[in-house]
């Protein structure tokens, strides 16, 4: 297969050689040049293409013989594939696909065969194989062992391995093999280019060399002829001298008949040199207007171009700029946008951070109301308790001392009233508590609500329910604190200084107003800082009273464990009286015991041991007594003290908080004079303002008037004018500088282009006057030879005619059959050189035509600058 396709591709190379060598020998040999160079790669591209036929043919033509061979068997298979490799069916593109289908086709065809063997073994129970001949089936399932088949698997496996790592190896082999070839034909074909290259450099060369030797022997031929026509020149005066003479020597007819013959010989040479003028000019006249007609198309050819390339590059130029403008206004647009952005979100920022400032403050304020309300509420509950311990220490004092059952009688509804009023108290924060719960009111509705409700004991039913709270501020102090309170917040969210009406007008000098501006904000600095200082004051506040609430509270269960003291002293007490005699309620009970017991005595005589009883029972009763009244007296001194601490500690608070009063009514005075002062300077300040712009416009309308604001204003709008000219030019500038560039380099390239073809344009005028000059040569030589023959002629016959005029005219009449001859020979001459003129002109016009092929393939060979 290797063997055949190889003899194919051989013969196919062949042909392709044949037929290009045959179509190279067809077309004539020319000079090297562009048109040449195409033909040649148009041939190498259709050698190329049939050369891609040709494999595709014998690529399709060996997989349909590979087909066939497949469908024959497995043998065949492997025979194919150990002789032809690079063979493939024609569902796979390449090798390695159709290694591996070949592959999986040859493990199917092995499954099946032993598939198929496994179905045709004869599988025999072992009862049944006692009678067979066992020994056969065994040789035969020895013979037919799949290890053995599985180890022949293996190994064509490995041997398809190998075969297709052999025939990888040869793929890269040959691919290596191509591109080294191609790149040595790449070399080839750069050495033959400067092969060439260098064979025209040296052809221009030659032919410069050939023009030089032409125009330099041109040059001689020139200097050559001048010499022979002055020499000419020289002959013909020395001529006509001697022919001046002869005629003065000759005869008076000989004379006329020889100036008539000269006359008819100068009107024919006159008339043939006319009509030679004349068709040189009509030559001259047609070459010189298809030449004139040549360069005006050119001329026009090359104004559209120029035209069109001057239109492309303004209309490249005006494109530039348009999407220059769109860009910057696209960038000032965005630009503006994101500054309204950046403004916006500012201003959203800075509303959202005054309104969270505005709620903060007016939580912070109705926090410090609630908090000041639950101070109070607590101090209020604290010195409750304290009267409730004071009045159950006076009612036990009482109990115990000398009052006896009516005053115990007369404060129990004391106590009662005292008790209906604590439950009246636990009602009314219950209710608070309730309100505050409530989810419909807002914050600050239930900060005030509960403001309002801590007010509850404003009213006092007794005396000791009097306490520092009702020495508080009124209705109208709290509505006076809210006012201020609300002047401040308006003071807050005052407008900024930016909407802020401006003091100075357009007219008004930068620096003062600027200065104005400052001190604003340096007086809103102040009121700000002042403001912190009121706040940390409050806080001040709300902490010491804190702090007194605490003192209260550790005050508070100092007395608690004071009073649980004494419960437990008089629970013992209590405890104690059951063991003395009957009577026990005290020491009114025992007196009336002993009032009751007197009659009874004076009545009967008691017994002495009954009265010595009786008086260790009274000397008893007085003994606890005693006892009783140090007690108390001890009871009264504790709570005698525990007042006087409670009342300095009052008066400590009731100075405090007259102290902060003061301070504070201090501020507010403070505050209001600051507020007044700073009105009063702005008042003045505005006062000022208005004089100084009521100036400021008298002296301006005085001294400078509207000329020159008119004046001021045209120069403004002239240097506008001037900087719109600038930045015009300076883009102009920008955008145009790549347009001149592109339009000098496309200027050198056209001037380049243009002396080429100038230099072009004379090689073929010189070619051209230098074939014209050899045909004139020709002519001239032609001319010159008759010329040399008629002079020598002319010479001959002289002599002869002097030797007849030496003889005395003996012989005139051969001298007429010479002149006559002489005369036919010079018509004949002439008539045959007016034959040999039409074949001239035929040798030009071939000339011509020859000429103009050679421009044709000049043209051809030559690129065309003008498009």
């Amino acid at each position: 297969m290797r063997i055949r396709d190889e003899g194919v591709y051989q013969a196919s190379e062949y042909a392709v050689s044949e037929d290009y060598s045959l179509q190279m020998s067809r077309c004539p040999q020319r000079p090297w040049g562009p048109v040449t160079s195409l033909e040649t790669a148009e041939r190498l591209q259709v050698h190329r293409e049939a050369r891609e036929e040709a494999q595709e043919l014998l690529n399709n033509w060996m997989k349909s013989q590979l087909q066939l061979e497949l469908s024959d068997g497995e043998e065949e298979v492997d025979s194919v594939l150990q002789e032809e490799p690079s063979a493939a069916p024609p569902k796979y593109e390449h090798f390695d696909d159709l290694c591996s289908y070949l592959e999986c086709e040859m493990e199917s065809s092995s499954v099946q065969k032993y598939l198929q063997h496994l179905l045709q073994s004869e599988a025999v129970n072992c009862g049944i194989a006692k009678h067979l001949r066992l020994e056969e089936i065994k040789e035969k399932k020895r013979l037919a062992d799949p290890r053995i088949i599985m180890e022949l698997r293996h190994k064509q496996v490995k041997e398809n391995r190998m075969r297709h790592q052999r025939a990888l190896e040869l793929q890269r082999q040959e691919e290596s093999l191509k591109k080294a070839i191609l790149a040595e034909a790449r070399l080839q074909a750069q050495e033959e280019d400067r092969k060439k290259a260098l064979q025209a450099k040296k052809e221009e060369e030659e032919i410069q060399r050939e023009i030089v030797k032409l125009r330099k022997e041109m040059a001689e031929k020139k200097h050559t002829m001048a010499k022979d026509w002055r020499m000419e020149g020289k002959r013909q005066e020395k001529t006509q001298k001697l022919s001046m003479q002869e005629v003065s020597t000759m005869s008076p007819t000989l004379v006329l008949k020889r100036e008539e013959q000269e006359d008819e010989k100068q009107r024919k040479t006159q008339e043939l040199l006319h009509w030679i003028h004349t068709s040189k000019q009509r030559c001259l006249q047609r070459h010189f207007s298809a030449w004139l007609k040549v360069i005006l198309e050119n001329r026009i050819k090359i104004g559209k171009a120029k035209a069109l390339a001057d239109w492309r590059c303004q209309l490249k130029a005006l494109r530039a700029w348009r999407n220059y403008t769109w860009a910057q206004k696209v960038e000032q647009e965005t630009q503006q946008f994101e500054v309204h952005l950046q403004d916006q979100n500012r201003k959203t920022q800075l509303a959202v951070e005054h309104n969270q400032r505005h709620l903060l403050r007016c939580c912070f304020l109705a926090w410090q109301h609630w908090s000041r309300a639950e101070t109070e509420k607590r101090e209020l509950q604290i010195k409750r308790e304290q009267t409730k311990r004071k009045m159950e220490q006076l009612l036990e004092a009482v109990s115990l001392g000398k009052g006896g059952d009516r005053p115990l009688e007369a404060n129990k509804p004391g106590t009662a009233e005292v008790n209906q009023h604590q439950d009246l108290q636990q009602d009314k924060p219950t209710e608070t508590c309730l309100i505050q719960k409530e989810p419909d009111q807002t914050r600050e509705q239930s900060c005030w609500d509960v403001v309002r409700t801590s007010h509850f004991c404003r009213n006092p039913r007794f005396a000791w329910e009097i306490t520092i709270k009702h020495a508080a501020l009124s209705a109208q102090d709290q509505a006076m604190y809210m006012n201020q309170i609300t002047t401040v917040l308006q003071q807050f969210q005052a407008p900024s200084p930016k909407t802020s009406p401006a003091y100075g007008s357009r007219f008004e000098h930068r620096h003062a107003f600027q200065q104005r501006v400052i001190e604003e904000q340096r007086q809103q600095l102040q009121k700000q800082q002042e403001l912190i200082l009121k706040l940390q004051e409050n806080q001040k506040l709300s902490r010491d009273k804190e702090e007194a609430a605490q003192a209260m509270a550790v005050t508070q269960m100092f007395n608690n464990s004071v009073s649980q003291t004494r419960e437990e002293k008089q629970s013992r007490c209590k405890n104690t009286t059951p063991l003395s005699p009957p009577d026990c309620h005290g020491p009114g009970n025992t007196r009336a015991a002993m009032q009751g017991r007197k009659p009874s005595s004076r009545l009967t005589s008691p017994h002495p041991i009954l009265k010595g009883m009786e008086e260790r029972a009274i000397q008893r009763a007085e003994q606890r007594k005693k006892i009783e009244e140090a007690k108390q007296r001890k009871a009264e001194e504790k709570l005698a003290q525990l007042k006087a601490e409670e009342e300095a500690l009052q008066r400590k608070e009731a100075e405090e908080k007259k102290a902060q009063q003061e301070k504070r009514r201090e501020e507010r005075r403070q505050q209001k004079l600051k507020e007044l002062e700073k009105q009063r300077r702005l008042e003045k300040e505005q006062h000022l303002q208005k004089k100084a712009r009521d100036h400021y416009e008298k002296v301006l309308l005085r001294k400078l008037g509207i000329v020159p604001w008119k004046r001021l204003r045209e120069q403004a709008k002239k240097n506008l004018v001037v900087a719109q000219r600038h930045h015009s030019l300076g883009l102009q500038r920008k955008c145009l500088m790549t347009w001149l560039q592109v339009t000098q380099q496309s200027l050198r390239e056209k001037m380049s282009q243009a002396e080429d073809f100038y230099s072009h344009m004379l090689l073929r005028w010189g070619f051209r006057n230098w074939l014209k000059y050899k045909d004139y040569l020709s002519t001239q030589d032609e001319r010159a030879s008759t010329f040399h023959t008629v002079c020598l002629m002319r010479k001959c016959f002289w002599a002869w005619f002097d030797h007849n005029l030496e003889e005395k005219r003996a012989l005139w009449e051969r001298l007429k059959i010479a002149a006559e001859h002489n005369n036919k020979r010079l018509t004949l001459n002439a008539f045959k050189a007016w034959r040999q003129y039409p074949l001239l002109m035929k040798k030009e016009r071939e000339r011509e035509e020859r000429r103009n092929q050679l421009r044709r393939r000049v043209a051809e060979i030559l690129p065309n600058f003008q498009t």
